[in-house]
């Protein structure tokens, strides 16, 4: 009897999007980074963070954990990184003593520097870090260190599906105390043309990098949100492109609900990774991170 070999699924690994944005802070002198004013700096804000990530010197830090990290090939505006974590592992011997020897689980960091785009994928790794978040922090904190020597800020947040927050109105109606949407000032058109709050004119008045807006409800009341509002909307809209978070309070509930809890995720077959083919590399990436 032939034996029936079951074709082998190639695996894969899972990415979680990020959007990042570079704003100017405009309370400093433009003369002292060799820029006449907010707008030159503004022109050259991505090309400042490629020098850093292509610094043979750079490397994304935290004081919370023992890492290392790699640029492994950059391309036009794509960059990729291994960033890598210090473990340790417990072993146990055949005599049933143990030994620890440290290790260094890592994950794949794909950047998008059009600044068109400006978008970072962050592998899922549990082994590595608890989440893609976390990475997320470490990121923008190594980042601020080096971009904010030319006066400007990073930010990051991720993508998520504006139906998650529609769905959270439905789950709790008559129970929504406050919500807060805690917003970046724009640097990218493309995600702010429909917002219904003139961020950047805000921003240019007023020098804000980041704007809250908080909705409350009295102490015997509920806020009532429809899905109707063109100013709401708007709102979620910019925050689930990557312009900021939302934060939710529901009578009943001990936590506050934050609506990025499911970002948007591809994944990728892990033969791929293991690869050097960059020109595929190249071809995924800049298809997914547009």
């Amino acid at each position: 009897m032939t034996k029936v070999t079951k074709p082998q699924h190639p695996k894969h690994v899972s990415f979680e999007v990020f959007r990042y944005q570079l704003v100017v802070d405009k309370a400093l002198q433009m003369d002292m980074y060799d820029y006449k004013n907010a707008d030159e700096l503004r022109a050259d804000k991505n090309n400042l963070f490629q020098k850093v990530l292509t610094n043979e010197k750079f490397r994304f830090q935290t004081s919370q954990s023992d890492i290392t990290s790699k640029l492994l090939h950059t391309s036009g505006t794509l960059s990729y990184f291994k960033l890598g974590v210090k473990r340790t592992t417990k072993l146990y011997n055949k005599d049933f003593s143990e030994n620890f020897i440290d290790n260094y689980p890592n994950i794949i960091v794909a950047i998008n520097n059009d600044p068109d785009v400006q978008k970072i994928a962050i592998q899922d790794n549990v082994k590595a870090f608890a989440d893609c978040k976390t990475v997320s922090h470490i990121i923008q904190k190594s980042v601020e260190l080096k971009v904010k020597q030319n006066n400007l800020l990073f930010f990051v947040e991720p993508l998520f599906d504006k139906q998650e927050f529609w769905n959270l109105v439905s789950k709790y109606p008559k129970q929504i105390k406050q919500v807060k949407f805690n917003l970046i000032s724009p640097n990218l058109a493309n995600i702010s043309k429909n917002l219904q709050l003139n961020l950047k004119e805000l921003y240019e008045d007023t020098n804000t990098q980041k704007t809250n807006i908080e909705l409350n409800a009295e102490e015997e009341s509920y806020l009532d949100i429809k899905e109707s509002s063109k100013f709401v909307n708007s709102l979620v809209d910019y925050s689930s492109e990557g312009g900021g978070n939302i934060q939710m309070r529901v009578a009943g509930l001990r936590k506050l609900i934050h609506t990025a809890q499911s970002p948007n995720e591809f994944n990728v077959e892990e033969q791929l990774l293991k690869s050097n083919d960059w020109d595929k590399w190249d071809e995924l990436f800049n298809d997914i991170l547009i």
